[in-house]
């Protein structure tokens, strides 16, 4: 993880900006303590003017962070008035405590960094959270037998493989060669050359695992055994270097004709593939907001829910239609056979 504030933001997808936020409602807020109902309520007086909440509101609601702030809002109202109970305190703050060690004594200058407070970051997770538990839900649902024997079409079962990862492509080009020479032992020069932190280099992994980037599995699943791959080029995400990685292929396992043999492991990667697609988590958080009822009364606004709004119709309608004529797993079959 990035040890700086855009990690920090990442790391609970940037739900927020809470500087904004509380700006926005510092008027609606100096208002309700002084018992005030006006939009001419003096914020700042100065020498032949002032600074009222209407002055205020008008100037940053157009600004892309109070856009952002005003979704973040919304998105918290709404998923705590529908599930609200579905996360605990206990989740919230085991979260917190797991990203603040990672970062050690480094964490309250990544709050600061990022803008965030304590309590901003922790309603940050907690939001985050629930919407993750309506996604999760949803791609439950999903979970049909025409689905599982989708995603066993393209699955691979379990796979035994010699990787090394190397941290340049000029050293990975030399350890290929290496490898691919008469009478090299893979093994021996994986041990020797591998960057891995842990220097494991022998893997069993099937389609559902993610300890390896899926092109190093994809590589190691398409190969026939003793196959070894070209050098594999692997963008991190979080850091933006590249890995680079050489793949024996030791041991392959043939196929069951049942899918659901594979049922468990069929799940998961139905439900990463759910969780992972933002344009079904747009389509749960569309239905979210149509439930209650969200209606934007200020222009300003107006845009901040169009990603949600324009949300594909045919998806939904597929949805459905799998709904009504495909057997949901879940339902019809017990936990035991999952």
């Amino acid at each position: 993880m990035a040890k700086n504030g855009k990690g920090l933001n990442k790391a609970v997808t940037g739900i927020a900006t809470v500087a904004v936020t509380a700006l926005l409602a510092s008027g609606v807020t100096y208002l309700a303590v002084k018992g005030g109902n006006s939009e001419d309520t003096n914020l700042i007086t100065l020498k032949g003017d002032t600074i009222t909440v209407s002055d205020f509101y008008n100037d940053v609601k157009t600004t892309s962070s109070a856009q952002q702030s005003m979704l973040t809002l919304v998105l918290t109202r709404v998923f705590e008035q529908q599930y609200g109970d579905k996360v605990s305190d206990k989740d919230v703050t085991d979260a917190y405590n797991t990203t603040a060690a990672s970062y050690g004594d480094s964490f309250s200058e990544a709050l600061a960094s990022a803008g965030l407070t304590s309590d901003s970051y922790k309603q940050q997770i907690r939001t985050t959270k629930l919407v993750e538990y309506a996604v999760e839900q949803a791609a439950k649902k999903e979970l049909t037998t025409e689905n599982y024997k989708s995603a066993y079409e393209t699955y691979n079962p379990d796979t035994t493989a010699l990787v090394i990862k190397l941290s340049d492509e000029e050293t990975a080009n030399s350890v290929l060669e290496s490898v691919k020479a008469d009478g090299a032992d893979f093994e021996k020069i994986a041990t020797e050359k591998t960057t891995d932190t842990d220097k494991k280099v022998k893997y069993t992994f099937d389609s559902a695992d993610t300890d390896l980037p899926s092109d190093v599995m994809s590589a190691a699943f398409s190969q026939d055994k003793d196959g070894i791959s070209d050098v594999i080029s692997v963008l991190d995400s979080s850091t933006y270097t590249y890995s680079y990685y050489i793949v024996k292929t030791t041991e392959k396992t043939e196929k069951d004709s049942d899918w659901k043999t594979y049922k468990k492991r069929l799940k998961k990667i139905l439900m990463a593939k759910y969780q992972s697609d933002s344009n079904f988590q747009n389509t749960v958080i569309a239905k979210a907001l149509e439930k209650s009822n969200v209606k934007v009364k200020d222009d300003a606004f107006a845009s901040i829910l169009s990603q949600y709004a324009s949300t594909d119709s045919t998806a939904s309608s597929s949805s459905s239609t799998t709904s009504t004529s495909s057997t949901t797993e879940e339902s019809t079959e017990s936990s035991s056979a999952e």
